[in-house]
């Protein structure tokens, strides 16, 4: 069945490939540019229909095309150039440079492809070709270090584990700080779909993480409200507009092939500031029965290599394993194939491609699969008609995804409180004991054998996501015409998890399974203008509207303590332990909105926006809000005779009003019915948040003022923004007392600040013929602040790490994530305070800084000789600060070198007592630095980093290799990510290892190690 599909769809593309060649001529030729050069890959098409071809490497083309006609030569960086064709079959062209590097076009907001150079905003485009290369299992990590301002955190959770993308810093403290993902035209949901907390967890993706780099055009990053100002509330932090690619005109059906393999392994192979010196046990003694052989503790005597009994009763030398990190950890391997058809008829254009994802992860039994499918068509059905389609499926499988944080069926969390002596062999050795439940390794049952977590509890997740799009347009008349859009973004998920049986804590296991439905329909009309008003003023305007539904549905159902111990069925746990729950949710959103460009000799430029939202979720009558947005931009080089060394430059500047709403239902109470008594019915109140009835939009307020400078005949660029943006009326649910019955309530109050400054520097050091320099540098600063949480209110805990010592609070007058913990009281010269005991006492809760990192720096650099290129990215984040629990595991089990001190005489903490005189009291090391661990102060660390966080090493055949051959391109590149950690500040992890995505960032807890991946990428055009 599935050939006979094939050969169908085959046999259909080439019937739509052919064309009548009825009164055609054949036309060859050569395009050179002024220096004489040839310039391969120019697309020339003949104009008004799709019919095209590029040149070769040497700058050589052949096409058929009716006399009279016009052929439209193009190429990035070239002034594009017409031809009418006549009698003769050979025309050569030249093309000439652009004035100017930056006469470039952009897509812009509703997909609206407009000049660079008369945006009064900042915009950074990427394209697709850098994301493809040295791709990643969610793209969005390709994006580290290439734009100023944005800031992407990874998060700790495997493959496929989502990512925490902001831009210009954070603008509400309780909602999404993200910037809206819109593809071809179409928002899509990318909200996490699991998420790690205090009590541990597992990551479930988001929604950029499932898109296909094979099938991007381009991405552009719309940062400020400005440039965002037309899809309104939900753009508020910025957007990024996904174009995916299309078909081209070209000779019967094109063939591209894409095929990637990445192998991963650890980054940080062992703990280098571990100690390998004393091993298992504790007070300095070893372990002697197999009792107290059940222990993390690394307090024991000193390594002497002799044989001491373990935890299953066998004996082995007491000596240091310092490899269990390489031995549990696999290297993991993706592999990515993907193939794409394209081709084209006199008035359609069409591109349907399909790939496939494969990979292992680090932890065994992790595995990640997924495939995409993309149909694109684009025609012109009349002079006046035209249509664009998209249509994608992503399907995506994955097994076992690692849990993070705490330590129930966390693999990482045993691995990083192994005692010293316990090898990772012997737990896979002695896993089970003769039931087949876990045999208990440790003291705390809470702590699974790694093996055992890793391979005994399941957690599997499907989802299957439909993103389509259709777009007609029809042209009145050569200045105004009308565009209509309805998409749609709807997925199926489905994720199941079972505690095995046997699992020491819950010996009967249990089960939960979560099946979801999201659903988002936009429709939207659009009349467009494009006109000369009167002499050198153009005006190019839109106005439009659109209706957004959103529907959430929610199935759960758990239950514990299955009755046939390892049948893991939900119909083998009784009913009376079943839990299960049912939500519905729906938003809408109806908006009206429109835009006006005025332009005055392609140098003066003036945009005004406007856009009217009116929300489902706030309450009637303050459920309206207005986003008024102005953007200018003047372009001196082309309005006045600057020193020839100067060749281009540019000032803009915009004022913006954006705004947001929040969650569908709290305005008022709602209920859940909770069971039944004597046959009636009973019901409750659902959640824990006091609803406000008057709740109204928030409200952000943006201004920026940007330069931008070529120099040097283009060779040197700058592009400096400076920025200030204000929310006010943030929706913030305030801490109330518990004997209300409630914990928090929603609050109109919030006001926060973010200012900061961006910079890009380009400078093209070498370019000729065959060799080019060229490198690039971007720094990005955010000052983030929060004014004002409500009257009387100071601060908002927003989260905690387990170990309860560290939180990230919302604070008055301090930045946004502030990390507090619990520190050392100190007397008036600092000196740490020691009770009569001789353990340090207790202080309240310290402010250390921000848990998100305010400056943020990439550095690039290319090379290209002929066919050879070789790209180097460096990327670095300052100013933040780190909680790890990793390290503070280390020192609570005697795994860390801190911990050596008064092994063998007892630790004398440096400082005075409670009376003001030295401390002399001698505490046991063992008691020392378990109660360490109840402080968070010393394992508060700078989280500043430089990495070399990207090499791409590629080759271009050139076409005349292939001679006669289908080939048209061949490129290999060898690649590789994360190769190394040049500068950082936390011992033993990587600064980057957080495992939240939320607005709670600055603590790491026992998550998925830091890999380092080195890859090929082989792409095939015929």
């Amino acid at each position: 069945m599935k050939k006979r599909i094939l050969l169908m769809v085959l046999l259909l593309l080439s019937v739509c490939s052919m064309h009548s060649y009825a009164q055609e001529m054949t036309v060859t030729g050569k395009v050179t540019e002024e220096a004489g050069g040839e310039v391969a890959g120019v697309n020339v098409v003949v104009k008004g229909s799709s019919r095209g071809t590029t040149t070769n490497d040497k700058g050589e083309y052949s096409i058929s095309v009716e006399k009279g006609k016009i052929l439209t030569f193009s190429f990035i960086g070239f002034n594009s150039k017409e031809v009418t064709v006549g009698s003769e079959s050979i025309i050569n062209v030249s093309l000439t440079p652009e004035a100017t590097a930056l006469n470039e076009v952009v897509v812009t907001a509703l997909g609206i492809k407009r000049e660079k150079k008369a945006l009064g905003y900042a915009v950074s485009e990427l394209k697709g070709e850098e994301l493809v290369q040295a791709r990643s299992t969610n793209m969005a990590n390709t994006l580290v270090g290439k734009v100023a301002g944005l800031n992407i955190t990874s998060t700790a959770t495997g493959p496929g584990g989502s990512t925490r993308i902001t831009l210009r810093g954070n603008g509400s403290i309780d909602n999404n700080n993200q910037p809206l993902i819109i593809i071809d035209g179409i928002p899509i949901d990318n909200s996490n779909l699991g998420a790690a907390g205090m009590w541990g967890g597992g990551d479930r993706g988001d929604g950029i993480s499932s898109l296909n780099p094979s099938e991007i055009e381009s991405m552009s990053v719309l940062k400020g409200a400005t440039a965002a100002a037309l899809y309104g509330s939900r753009a508020s932090n910025g957007a990024i507009l996904v174009t995916t690619k299309g078909g081209k005109a070209g000779k019967g059906i094109g063939v591209e092939i894409n095929s990637n393999i990445t192998t991963d392994d650890l980054l940080i192979t062992k703990f280098k500031d571990f100690q390998y010196e004393y091993g298992m046990g504790r007070n300095g003694v070893k372990p002697t029965t197999r009792e107290e052989a059940m222990s993390s503790s690394s307090f024991g005597a000193k390594l002497d290599g002799s044989s001491v009994i373990q935890y299953d009763g066998v004996s082995r030398p007491y000596s240091a394993v310092k490899d269990n990190l390489t031995k549990f950890y696999k290297t993991g391997s993706t592999f990515n194939n993907s193939v794409a058809l394209t081709g084209a008829t006199e008035n359609i254009t069409y591109r349907l491609s399909l790939a496939n994802m494969n990979n292992k992860g680090l932890i065994p039994d992790n595995t990640l699969d997924r495939q995409n499918y993309s149909l694109n068509v684009n025609g012109t059905l009349s002079k006046n008609l035209s249509i664009l389609a998209n249509v994608k499926y992503i399907k995506e499988k994955s097994h076992n995804r690692p849990r993070v944080s705490d330590s129930p069926g966390n693999a990482n969390y045993t691995l990083v409180n192994m005692p010293t002596t316990l090898s990772v062999e012997t737990m896979k050795q002695s896993m089970l004991d003769d039931r087949g439940y876990e045999q208990v390794w440790g003291d705390n049952i809470y702590v699974d054998n790694a093996y055992f977590a890793a391979t005994q509890f399941q957690q599997d997740d499907n989802k299957d996501r439909f993103i389509v799009s259709f777009e007609p347009r029809y042209n009145f008349t050569d200045w105004l015409y009308a565009k209509a859009r309805v998409g749609f973004d709807k997925y199926f998920y489905n994720y199941t998890a079972i505690t095995p049986t046997g699992t020491p804590y819950q010996p009967l296991g249990g089960f939960d399974k979560n099946v979801q439905s999201f659903s988002e329909v936009n429709s939207e009309l659009l009349f467009g203008i494009n006109r000369k008003l009167v002499g050198d003023l153009n005006l190019n305007m839109l106005i439009a509207g659109n209706l957004m539904k959103q529907v959430v549905k929610q199935d759960y159902i758990s239950g514990s303590s299955f009755n046939i111990p390892f049948f893991y069925d939900i119909t083998n746990i009784n009913p009376a332990s079943r839990n299960a729950s049912y939500n519905y949710i729906e938003k809408r959103i109806n908006s009206v909105y429109g835009s006006a460009e005025f332009s005055y000799k392609s140098y003066a430029y003036v945009t005004v926006t406007g856009r009217n939202d009116w929300f489902s979720t706030l309450a009637p009558g303050k459920n309206s809000l207005f986003y008024p947005s102005i953007a200018g931009s003047f372009v001196l080089s082309e309005a006045i005779r600057l020193p020839s060394v100067i060749s281009y430059a540019k000032l803009r500047g915009s004022w913006a009003k954006a705004g947001g709403d929040t969650n569908p239902y709290r305005l008022s109470l709602y209920y859940g019915l909770s069971g039944a008594h004597i046959g009636s019915p009973l019901a409750q109140i659902n959640g824990s948040t006091v609803p406000y009835a008057g709740l109204q939009p928030l409200r952000s307020y943006t201004y920026e003022l940007g330069l931008e400078n070529r120099l040097f005949n283009n060779r040197l660029g700058l592009d400096f923004t400076y920025y200030d943006r204000q929310t006010k009326d943030d929706i913030v649910a305030a801490s109330i007392s518990g004997t209300s019955g409630f914990t928090s309530v929603l609050l109109n109050v919030g006001q926060i600040s973010n200012r900061g400054v961006e910079l890009m520097l380009n400078y093209d050091l070498i370019k000729n013929k065959n060799f080019t320099w060229d490198i690039s540098y971007n720094l990005g600063y955010n000052k983030s602040n929060v004014v004002f949480l409500g009257d009387g209110l100071e601060s908002i805990q927003v989260d905690n790490p387990r170990s309860q010592t560290a939180y990230v609070f919302q604070q008055v007058g301090q930045p946004f994530s502030l990390l507090k913990a619990t520190s050392f009281v100190r007397d008036d010269q600092g000196r740490i305070v020691y009770n009569a005991q001789g353990l340090p006492l207790k202080g309240d809760l310290k402010p250390y800084g921000t848990g998100i990192s305010p400056y943020t720096m990439g550095f690039t650099t290319n090379f290209r000789y002929k066919g050879v290129g070789l790209s180097v990215l460096f990327d670095g984040r300052f100013g933040g600060h780190l909680y790890s629990g990793t390290n503070a595991l280390a020192t609570r089990y005697g795994l860390s070198k801190e911990s050596l001190v008064g092994r063998e005489t007892g630790v004398v903490g440096e400082g005075v007592n409670e009376e003001g005189e030295i401390n002399t009291v001698s505490v046991p090391a063992t008691q020392y630095y378990e109660n360490l661990y109840n402080f968070g102060e010393p394992f508060i660390y700078k989280s500043d980093f430089i990495k070399l966080r990207q090499v791409i090493l590629d080759y271009s055949i050139p076409a005349r290799v292939f001679g006669r051959s289908p080939f048209k391109g061949v490129s290999v590149s060898l690649v590789g990510r994360n190769l190394a950690i040049l500068m950082k500040k936390t011992p033993n992890i990587d600064p980057e290892s957080t495992y939240g995505n939320g607005n709670a960032q600055g603590y790491e807890f026992a998550g998925v190690p830091t890999t380092r991946s080195i890859g090929v990428n082989l792409n095939l055009k015929f």
